[in-house]
């Protein structure tokens, strides 16, 4: 399968790299580089490529706003950062960035792009009807099942939230002192690193209790976990809120997913470092609201149109 393909960088050198690179992919067809992010947003609309790269530290506009507008025009764009600054990384969060590649950017880390891109191809439906039975439930509560099927127990508070910051980051690196700042901004320096080394150990205690096969990786400073994919209710949320054909192919999971959400992400817990992951799921839940009336049209279920109509009127209410 080939990809059309953006890319918006400021710096020339690195913008025409970054073009010649990726022409060397056959599954890649770059449609556009743009050293300007408005003359992106621009083009844009006339080009609607698959995947945008976008570098995240542009004058007049960042690639963090500049990927909200996009999504705006093309919700289903994939977005994948480019970044000098590792810190950057959990900005991505805004905008459900499928990757961000520090620079230099090698083959391998276009590699990871490309197996990203083909994993999220849309698969064959399997008719089933039952409910889905996720590890991990992170939409207004946050629970991960043991092997008996229990909500795990967590040592300390820190270690259940490092768990959760690095899941929402699985299969990307995040660094030694962008975690500590995130977890324990109020403490010394010293203190915050012994910190997160404890809770480090404590977390892959836990692991080991998992039926996923659930792994966390150093190289230098930098932490990354590893483990299953399809686990949880967000994931949930993610695949039914972006394709049309998946709502109508499970209509039943889609409409227990819509009319039992519960906001926010991760509950009373609190966590500041996910509201922008918050925002996002917000907005799924918008759009598998109408592909659910879109769904009822179809098949003429107007019960269910009424009582998603009146589940959106009340959600709006409470928002004011």
């Amino acid at each position: 399968m080939r990809y059309s393909v953006m890319i918006v960088e400021d710096e020339k050198k690195i913008l025409s790299y970054m073009k010649n690179k990726l022409a060397g992919y056959a599954e890649f067809d770059v449609l556009g580089c743009y050293d300007d992010p408005e003359d992106a947003l621009d083009a844009f609309g006339g080009l609607l490529p698959d995947v945008a790269f976008l570098d995240i530290q542009m004058p007049r506009m960042t690639g963090l706003a500049l990927a909200e507008r996009l999504l705006a025009i093309k919700p289903d764009v994939n977005i994948v950062f480019l970044t000098a600054f590792e810190q950057y990384a959990l900005d991505a969060f805004r905008v459900e960035a499928i990757d961000y590649l520090l620079k230099p950017i090698r083959s391998d880390d276009i590699d990871r792009v490309l197996q990203r891109l083909q994993k999220k191809r849309p698969k064959p439906a399997k008719p089933s009807s039952e409910p889905f039975k996720p590890l991990i439930r992170c939409l207004g509560t946050f629970e991960v099942a043991g092997p008996n099927g229990e909500p795990v127990k967590w040592p300390t508070k820190k270690t259940e939230e490092l768990f959760a910051c690095l899941w929402m980051n699985r299969g990307h690196s995040l660094g030694k002192w962008a975690l500590v700042e995130l977890l324990w901004p109020d403490v010394p320096e010293d203190r915050g690193v012994h910190n997160l080394y404890t809770s480090i150990y404590r977390v892959k205690q836990v692991l080991q209790q998992l039926p996923g096969a659930f792994v966390i990786e150093r190289s230098n400073t930098m932490y990354r976990l590893l483990g299953p994919e399809r686990i949880s209710d967000l994931e949930e949320l993610r695949l039914l809120g972006a394709d049309q054909k998946e709502v109508e192919a499970h209509p039943e999971r889609a409409e227990q997913l819509y009319l039992n959400y519960r906001a926010p992400l991760f509950g009373d817990r609190g966590y500041a470092w996910s509201v922008p992951a918050d925002a996002a799921a917000e907005r799924l839940l918008e759009r598998l609201g109408d592909m659910l009336l879109e769904w009822c049209r179809k098949t003429g279920n107007d019960k269910l149109a009424q009582r998603l109509r009146e589940t959106m009127e009340a959600r709006q209410q409470e928002a004011i």
